[in-house]
């Protein structure tokens, strides 16, 4: 075992404090002004406002034995601070050890040697391999309020208990996401519960049965069909056109639905005045996937919101809006070419574009089964700051270099101060289009601090949210993992259960 000896003992009769003046309250750090009131106490401004305190001490030696270590010190070095539990006679001995003639704690004695110097100079310093969450419940117990640390040991303080904060919003919002019963309460084992329990686990967790794998398989598939469908659909081999009439040419009008303009253009052939348009439309493999698809998202849909935990928490939550946004830009596309078909040929209306590009909201699905894309989304929700503030530098550094670059170039290229925020957006970006570029010498050097603060500015902004991603990622697989190896334990116990060998009796 180890030996810490005090050091504060010299062959004077006094010991000197040096405390930092704070007015933060709680802790021991709202007794510096206490202290200042001790005899023999004064401030040295010169020396960063530290209160100085002179205080006797005897010669009287306590042994502590924290977790295995021992360490000895003055009981005068006990008293530095009045309101510390080390001060409370009543305390110490309920840990005291008569035997020994020591007092033992059960404690970690890393920490415990850092709260004994806090206490013999007025400055803690903590450990940097000591976990802050760990560290944070031995300053409790000592009765150490965490804003006295000492700022070189604060950011790696600091950064422990916000990396465990994060992590348990992460899980929260994981488990809120997939409506999970994170709560301590226990719920009533009816049928029903047992029954919403059985299917929750299907529609979420693939690796929890047989039929969660099937149903997990005929999901991935369903969605990448629909992927697959939206993207080939515009390629030019599945170009499928139609003849109608045009409007005011003779032939039906523009409001007849597609089999009454089919049979007006075989019975109207013969008329010399009807012209014919050609229009495009969805091929016919293509709206049976795209109704197949929807039929099973919708489905899917009803299926997790009859047996959800929290209706509203599902409804509310990303999970849920995913699945929503997945079927309603469909269902929107067909009410509106039911009622007005003459539209499923003008392409050029703006919100019936907007409704089929949605469709690529399907991908979206894929959270469920591809982790990393959740995790990514996650990332860029949780840090929002860093890319407000990222977007902040963008803007600054756009209107600068743009205004720069207006009155130092070409006006030909640069024609306002608005049309050059393109041109530093995309040099700033590192992606150099090349359709606007400098042509003078004062615009050669614009262009180079406006490409030289674009690095600077990736360099400061995306170190963060990588790190972000990558620990949020690294969580997100100990956490599956541990589910998973919960999951086979209780499979196990349920099968041990229904051993026959259990149910022998004895003898």
């Amino acid at each position: 075992m180890a030996t810490v000896k005090s050091q504060s003992g010299s062959c004077g009769g006094q010991k000197r404090i040096s405390k930092m003046v704070s007015k933060r309250k709680g802790g021991l750090a709202g007794q510096n002004l206490l202290h200042a009131l001790l005899p023999g106490a004064r401030i040295d401004n010169d020396n960063g406002g530290k209160i100085s305190i002179n205080m006797g001490f005897s010669r009287e030696f306590v042994v502590f034995n924290v977790g295995g270590t021992k360490f000895e010190t003055y009981r005068s070095t006990l008293y530095s601070q009045p309101n510390s539990p080390l001060a409370n006679d009543t305390f110490l001995k309920r840990h005291y050890n008569e035997e020994r003639k020591e007092y033992f704690f059960d404690r970690d004695p890393d920490v415990f040697k850092a709260i004994l110097n806090y206490l013999r100079t007025g400055e803690l310093h903590l450990p940097s391999f000591i976990c802050g969450p760990a560290a944070r419940e031995e300053l409790i117990y000592w009765g150490v309020n965490d804003d006295v640390i000492q700022r070189c040991c604060w950011s790696h303080y600091n950064s422990w208990n916000s990396t465990l904060e994060a992590l348990m919003q992460l899980e929260k919002d994981r488990k809120g996401s997939m409506d999970e019963d994170i709560s301590s309460q226990v719920r009533p084992k009816t049928f029903w519960t047992k029954l919403q329990n059985k299917v929750w686990r299907i529609l979420n967790k693939p690796n929890s049965s047989r039929t969660a794998k099937i149903h997990g398989y005929l999901s991935l598939m369903f969605v990448l069909v629909s992927i697959v469908s939206f993207v080939v659909e515009t390629h030019p081999a599945f170009d499928s056109r139609i003849n109608i009439p045009k409007p005011g040419s003779g032939g039906v009008s523009q409001n007849t639905t597609l089999a009454e303009n089919t049979t007006s253009r075989n019975f109207s052939s013969n008329k010399k005045n009807v012209d014919y348009l050609s229009v495009k439309v969805t091929h016919p493999a293509f709206t049976a996937i795209d109704i197949s698809c929807l039929a099973f998202f919708t489905l899917d849909y009803i299926i997790r919101f009859i047996f959800a935990r929290k209706k509203f928490g599902y409804l509310t939550s990303l999970m849920g809006m995913v699945d929503i946004l997945a079927i309603i830009p469909d269902y929107v596309q067909f009410f509106v070419y039911a009622i007005h078909p003459e539209m499923r040929y003008e392409g050029d209306i703006d919100y019936i574009a907007i409704l089929r590009v949605a469709r690529v909201l399907r991908i979206f699905r894929l959270i469920r089964h591809v982790p990393g894309l959740w995790i990514l989304v996650y990332t860029l929700k949780s840090s929002l700051k860093e890319l407000l503030l990222m977007i902040v530098f963008l803007l600054v550094g756009m209107l600068i270099f743009s205004s720069l670059i207006y009155f130092v170039d070409d006006r030909k290229t640069f024609k306002s101060i608005p049309h050059s925020f393109w041109w530093s957006l995309i040099t700033m970006t590192t992606v150099g289009y090349g359709d606007m570029y400098p042509v003078t010498e004062l615009g050669y050097i614009v262009g180079s601090f406006t490409a030289l603060s674009g690095l600077l500015m990736i360099g400061f902004s995306v170190p963060v949210l990588v790190n972000n991603f990558i620990m949020y990622y690294k969580h997100l697989e100990f956490a599956m993992n541990k589910e998973e190896a919960n999951e086979n334990d209780e499979s196990n116990d349920r099968g041990d259960e229904k051993s026959p060998c259990n149910n022998n009796s004895a003898g």
